[in-house]
């Protein structure tokens, strides 16, 4: 899914995440919290989702407030990936300038030869967010770009939805 943020700075930035979870609660994709979107969502959680799906004609946009998860889904959900993309997170100063790409191998390699055999601990930089939904759009598109866009807009804290259509 595409992740839009506002920086500290009132410029907004998108990039592709993996949704990792989903509940009532909320959408879950894990970062490192020190790379930009994490700065981005410390600053501002509110934030905008989009999948699309270019070959059905279809995209789904959510708006909605970030908040870390707990560090034990945090420690869950580190642990399940492959032992490599666990020290690339804690090789990896994500979003930061790096002096060279040999340096970050080279930190990958001693990260690797120190944690020979034990295991890898969660970084404290790294975890996951949940995304609370506020806003859901559902667009279908059309060939005469008349498309169907339905919004459902969260109305109070029983969770009760506004269903509205949009104009295409």
């Amino acid at each position: 899914m595409t992740v839009a943020t506002v920086d500290a700075n009132g410029a907004p930035e998108a990039r592709i995440v993996l949704l990792r979870g989903v509940d009532r609660a909320g959408l879950v994709f894990f970062t490192n919290y020190a790379s930009a979107k994490g700065r981005a969502i410390a600053h501002d959680p509110h934030v905008a989702l989009l999948f699309f799906w270019k070959e059905l004609e279809r995209q789904v946009r959510i708006r909605g407030t970030a908040s870390k998860v707990t560090r034990a889904e945090s420690e869950t959900y580190f642990h399940s990936r492959p032992r490599g993309s666990q020290l690339g997170a804690l090789a990896s100063p994500q979003s930061d300038v790096l002096p060279s790409r040999t340096w970050l191998d080279a930190r990958f390699e001693e990260l690797r030869a120190r944690y020979e055999g034990r295991e890898i601990p969660l970084p404290d930089t790294w975890g996951g967010y949940r995304v609370a939904p506020q806003v859901f759009e559902f667009w279908q598109g059309r060939s005469s770009r008349l498309h169907d866009r339905l919004a459902y807009t969260l109305e109070d804290a029983e969770g009760s939805w506004r269903r509205e259509r949009l104009a295409p």
